[in-house]
């Protein structure tokens, strides 16, 4: 596969046009920009300025958090609350230099439980799925050298089980009457997406473990129920989506692409073909899958092709080629 035959010109310029988290993407992840060059510069000042960004920041409580202080750990049910408007300001390219952006990760860093992990009320019990999700976007803003993220990656891999994978129930520990339980492979999935974040463990043993698990969950599809919340690859599994608070191929894909280890097994797979099968005539992709909450964006419309939805799936397709 030539990546380069999927950002033609037209592509290509389609995308530069479009908001400034796609253009500063576009020029450092797919056209290979640095950081330095003027053009990437401008693009990432702009993101904090859009009218998108400002209205997101507008919800920003003074105490730093969006909807209600307990959304951080009642996290599932809304899709517009700090626990997920972060990774997504994260993926736009804002970090700690931004003061709302360090104030809000002083709010969710105050939630951490004495193990290091973070947990979900009641009771306030740390969950692999919960932590890896937090701890991503917080290295992406910029903490990974931070004591307390620190010790957060410490417990979470502390976590990993008999089959590579991770599961948050505690019976399913090395010991535990659950142990040889399938893992869930949701969990696994956002565990690999905060690994690959840290230099130090994106090619660790652990990493290459949980690369092994996910993959077996390919192979195994529709052979194995794994354990969990919404891991099974399944009809709806292809579906593109975004932001990523599913287990859903977009995100399946962006993690695995991150491992070197899995680029070449990658590339001997369907998964990509499938990826890339959903191009439109002018090689554009578009969401199939929404939260309405984010219907002002243009990956929260199914109506017409995504700028960012598009990027996210050429910036697969280049790591893998």
């Amino acid at each position: 596969m030539n990546w380069r035959t999927l950002l033609n010109e037209e592509v290509a310029e389609w995308l530069l046009a479009g908001e400034p988290w796609v253009v500063y993407h576009t020029l450092t992840d797919l056209l290979g920009k640095d950081e330095k060059d003027k053009a990437v510069v401008a693009a990432r000042m702009a993101v904090p300025e859009h009218p998108l960004i400002k209205k997101i920041f507008d919800g920003l409580n003074e105490d730093g958090y969006w909807g209600r202080p307990k959304d951080i750990h009642t996290w599932w049910p809304r899709k517009n609350t700090t626990f997920w408007i972060l990774p997504v300001l994260a993926d736009f390219g804002l970090t700690v230099k931004d003061r709302r952006i360090a104030r809000a990760c002083e709010y969710v860093l105050g939630a951490q439980l004495p193990s290091g992990g973070f947990g979900w009320d009641p009771p306030t019990k740390p969950g692999d799925c919960h932590s890896s999700i937090i701890i991503e976007s917080l290295t992406k803003l910029g903490l990974l050298q931070d004591p307390r993220v620190q010790r957060a990656y410490e417990w979470l891999i502390k976590r990993q089980r008999l089959d590579g994978g991770f599961w948050c129930k505690d019976t399913g520990q090395i010991g535990g009457p659950r142990e040889r339980e399938p893992s869930c492979a949701f969990s696994t999935m956002f565990v690999l997406g905060a690994l690959a974040q840290n230099s130090k463990l994106r090619d660790s043993e652990t990493s290459k473990k949980g690369v092994d698990f996910l993959f077996q969950c390919w192979e195994n599809r529709g052979k194995i129920k794994y354990a969990g919340h919404d891991s099974q690859i399944e009809t709806g599994w292809e579906k593109l989506k975004y932001p990523f608070t599913d287990y859903k191929i977009l995100k399946f894909l962006d993690v695995l692409s991150q491992f070197e280890c899995a680029k070449k097994r990658l590339r001997e797979t369907e998964m990509v073909n499938l990826l890339l099968s959903k191009r439109d005539e002018g090689g554009r992709f578009t969401p199939e899958s929404i939260h309405e909450v984010w219907s002002d964006f243009d990956f929260g419309q199914k109506e017409k092709p995504s700028r960012w939805i598009t990027l996210l799936a050429l910036r697969i397709a280049k790591r893998v080629a």
